[in-house]
């Protein structure tokens, strides 16, 4: 697919957006609208998220359907890498509104141990992928009291629908806390809010810490950073203490660094690995059998990790369509992909979102419910454009009920604190099917499908038994022959949104 970046005559935001989602016979259309167009000596080769197909967002694209009047707000640690991606074609070079709140690094930003990040400017790709017509708002911070500055200044914007790709692993995780309640302000102001249930079901524990002190093994690589958050969660005099311990020379373990943490919760200080063993020990040293949450920043629990429970804030928050992450190959989570209950008991996450996408050439394989958060955001622009087309509301009930409604039911039937009410998709019909069988000795089986998004597969099966399988519009089998009497022909068609159909034929064997 060959697709122009920008115009001449001073529109380039806007054809920028309409030509991504079109094949070359589609830019007739797309010209008229737009002027004339100029495609620069080095004309970039833009690639579209995986994700958007596995929604089915081509289906309103198809109509003309973009994200057009529809306003994004990107809010992220940071935004590095900006005017590579602009140059590589994988944002507009005009149109994009940049406000930083982090005082000290501006919109480049930094991760929470200090490293530069170009995490916001993956998001906003994979939204602009999703919905190319939206306007972005691309916001940073770094901490938690510039986190609820910066939501103050977005709700000033009204936009559409924020997509926050955080987590702030910070008590008492149960939507009450100052980054919930700002985003709870924002949910009030009709603003749809969506956050990333968070990467830490293989980086959270939570249990017991005993007075003798409880172990946790950890495989440290040279040069990994060691950061961990801990709160027990009793009476407000209970203490426990956390400590990272590494093996010396002598076979002792030495406490490297330690941290006594109340309800308030703690962090141990930042730690780099320089190779060897090293273990995490808790003890409670004020109260006893005080439930404990401990969440990593980077090396898993293996085997103790409890995936429940494991949503951090703001994604605990009410007010936040709080999303998961499936591959958009698959249907099973992620499985780092946080879980609910929330501290409180309320189920989180509400919603999955494809990941593992590719949205950049130079960044294969963009994954984390963060990736998912950004399809979803991107999907809420789509249908807030689709509801003004047909005059239909554009509140903020509205667009979480269709994003939660329609989506594809995953794990157990219903709501579940995996996969919440499913992965979202804006393609709910499933493909239609023509079907015809001639009568030679090997039936020559042929058909059309026909679907408003992406087909994924078809498969033929004769009596039960798979014979074929097609990634094809076009349906051509030569089927076996099949022994005296009557035999079930099945098509089975699906597309990438996970909706599917069956339609079959009786065939006589003459065998």
């Amino acid at each position: 697919m060959h697709l122009l970046r920008k115009s001449i005559d001073g529109v380039g935001t806007l054809c920028f957006r309409l030509v991504r989602v079109f094949r070359i016979p589609t830019l007739i259309l797309a010209a008229a609208a737009c002027g004339a167009f100029a495609v620069p000596a080095a004309a970039a080769d833009p690639v579209i998220s995986n994700g958007a197909f596995r929604m089915g967002a081509d289906t309103l694209w198809s109509k003309g359907v973009i994200g057009t009047g529809s306003t994004v707000a990107v809010l992220d640690l940071g935004f590095g890498g900006l005017d590579a991606s602009i140059a590589a074609g994988e944002l507009p070079a005009l149109g994009m509104v940049q406000r930083s709140f982090d005082e000290e690094f501006g919109i480049e930003g930094r991760t929470p141990v200090g490293s530069g990040t170009q995490h916001g400017t993956r998001m906003a790709e994979i939204l602009v992928d999703v919905a190319p017509g939206a306007r972005l708002l691309l916001v940073n911070y770094h901490t938690q009291e510039e986190f609820q500055d910066a939501v103050d200044w977005v709700i000033t914007q009204a936009p559409t629908a924020v997509s926050h790709s955080n987590s702030f692993l910070i008590p008492p995780f149960d939507g009450t806390g100052p980054s919930a309640a700002a985003v709870n302000r924002a949910a009030a102001a009709g603003i749809l809010w969506v956050n990333s249930a968070g990467n830490f079901a293989e980086r959270h524990w939570t249990g017991r810490a005993s007075a003798q002190g409880t172990l946790f093994p950890l495989e440290v690589a040279p040069g990994q950073v060691l950061s961990y958050s801990v709160t027990p969660f009793g009476p407000s005099s209970d203490r426990v203490r956390a400590e990272l311990q590494q093996r010396g020379a002598s076979g002792e373990w030495d406490t490297r660094t330690s941290v006594v943490a109340g309800s308030d919760g703690a962090f141990t200080d930042t730690m780099v690995s320089d190779g060897g063993e090293w273990r995490l020990r808790l003890t409670q040293t004020v109260g006893t059998d005080s439930l404990v949450r401990v969440f990593s920043r980077t090396v898993g629990f293996g085997g103790l990790a409890v995936g429940d429970g494991s949503v951090p804030t703001p994604g605990d928050a009410a007010g936040s369509l709080t999303v998961g992450a499936v591959p958009w190959t698959g249907t099973n989570l992620a499985p780092y992909s946080s879980r609910g209950p929330t501290q409180d008991g309320r189920q989180k996450p509400d919603v999955v979102g494809p990941t593992y996408v590719t949205a950049n050439r130079a960044w294969p394989g963009t994954a984390g419910t963060s990736a998912a958060t950004a399809h979803v955001a991107g999907a809420a622009a789509l249908i807030a454009q689709e509801q003004r087309t047909i005059g239909g509301p554009t509140d903020l009930a509205t667009l979480r009920g269709r994003l939660t409604g329609a989506a594809f039911d995953l794990g157990d039937p219903g709501f579940d604190p995996s996969y919440g009410a499913g992965m979202v998709r804006l393609d709910a019909t499933p493909p239609k099917v023509t079907l015809a069988v001639n009568d030679d000795p090997r039936p020559l089986l042929t058909g059309i499908v026909r679907d408003q998004g992406t087909i994924g597969e078809v498969v033929v099966s004769i009596d039960g038994k798979r014979v074929k399988s097609l990634r094809s519009a076009q349906v051509r089998v030569r089927l076996p022959r099949m022994t005296a009497g009557r035999h079930r022909v099945v098509v089975a068609a699906s597309d990438t949104s996970g909706n599917r159909v069956t339609t079959g034929r009786w065939v006589r064997g003459r065998r």
